[in-house]
């Protein structure tokens, strides 16, 4: 069979296109490489081309009544305000979508998802809030003390103030009960449940001793459900003594991560792991975010003046990701892929990467930052500013 060849020059129109094309493939490698490899040239790219840097001025602005008592919280995608017995949900353009009825003046809260957990501190109340709506409110016999809530919408409130020291009720997302915990002699100051809802982790206290004690323990929930709470326990953990437990946070694999007074550790598959112990230089640390946790190592580099390193240690690998800031850092606001570093007046809005995603200057301090999955409120004595992702 005969194969046919054409002959032909390349005309000068596609030659110019082969070459922007080259060209254009080169710039783009090159800006990449230096974004990754240069803090300098990635600072620069993020304010000039990305556009990452946002002015109090640039974003919407939602007005607070300063003479009322207004608690404010965000979830999801809504920042939310609570003021006399309403719950006001705002979106990212700061309007008001909704308005709720919450019969709480004192309230506590936990999110994931899109379910809010609100109960009404050292009380009885508890409601459960998605889409938009009520889902249910129930009360509870003893004095809530904390809520959590899981992605399926499983909520579980530790209770103090009846005979024992501890109660954990466990309701479904219809509001069904599933489950008490009792627990006579320790205190639980945190309760999560698995990403795959099979477990319920209780982080406890007992102080009657000389030493304080802390122990994590595992419920299976299908057991206790169907049974005994008591006995459907599958393992516990005690900590060294006068180790403080004060928080407890599943991870997607399992891996249930504890907060102490002096370090971080990991259990998973019946192993404790130390993460991280701080050191006097630690100033703030979090087990919020998706597989990694976070800590502000604050360096000093004169009389009056401090450099932090903000670490991110990825859990599944141990790798440590740094992301610099030239001065003390106020607070970490961190939910699942995002930490909101407040500087006071300014706030840096990082990924997983250590990357900034956003830069938020304001023209005063900032009073604190309430976080949702896509969105941010920083918070102003008399206004919430409000700053999508």
């Amino acid at each position: 069979m005969e194969i046919l060849k054409f002959k032909g020059k390349i005309s000068l129109k596609n030659k110019i296109l082969i070459g922007v094309g080259i060209s254009a493939v080169i710039i783009i490698v090159a800006t990449i490489l230096l974004y990754v490899l240069n803090a300098n040239a990635r600072e620069w790219i993020n304010i000039y081309i990305l556009r990452r840097e946002v002015r109090e001025d640039d974003v919407a602005t939602i007005k607070l009544d300063v003479d009322k008592n207004q608690s404010i919280y965000a979830f999801d995608r809504y920042i939310t305000i609570l003021c006399n017995g309403k719950l006001s949900l705002y979106n990212s353009y700061a309007s008001k979508e909704v308005e709720l009825d919450i019969s709480i003046s004192n309230p506590i809260y936990d999110a994931s998802n899109n379910y809010l957990a609100i109960a009404e501190k050292n009380g009885q109340k508890l409601y459960l809030v998605s889409d938009g709506k009520v889902l249910w409110e129930n009360k509870v016999e003893g004095n809530i003390i904390k809520v959590n809530v899981s992605r399926s919408g499983m909520v579980s409130a530790i209770t103090t103030g009846t005979s024992y020291k501890s109660i954990i009720v466990t309701f479904d997302k219809t509001g069904k009960e599933l489950f008490k915990t009792y627990r006579a002699s320790t205190i639980a100051v945190d309760v999560d449940v698995s990403v795959d809802g099979t477990r319920l982790a209780l982080a406890e206290v007992n102080t009657s001793g000389a030493l304080i004690e802390s122990t994590v323990n595992i419920v299976d929930i299908q057991k206790a459900t169907t049974g005994s709470a008591t006995d459907s326990s599958i393992y516990r953990y005690k900590a060294d003594s006068s180790k403080l437990i004060t928080g407890i946070k599943y991870q997607e694999k399992g891996q249930l991560i504890c907060i102490y007074n002096d370090s971080i550790h990991m259990i998973y598959e019946e192993k404790d792991t130390v993460l991280l112990n701080f050191s006097s230089n630690t100033k703030i640390a979090d087990i919020e975010l998706k597989s990694h946790i976070i800590s502000a190592e604050e360096k000093s580099t004169g009389l009056f003046s401090a450099k932090t390193d903000v670490v991110l240690k990825n859990i599944l690998t141990g790798v440590d990701t740094i992301y610099e800031v030239d001065s003390s850092v106020k607070e970490i606001v961190c939910k699942n892929n995002i930490s909101a570093i407040n500087l006071g007046t300014e706030i840096h809005f990082i990924n997983l990467n250590g990357w900034l995603e956003k830069k938020y200057t304001s023209n005063q301090e900032v009073k604190g930052i309430v976080l949702g999955s896509s969105v941010a409120g920083i918070m102003y004595r008399d206004r919430i500013k409000v700053l999508m992702f």
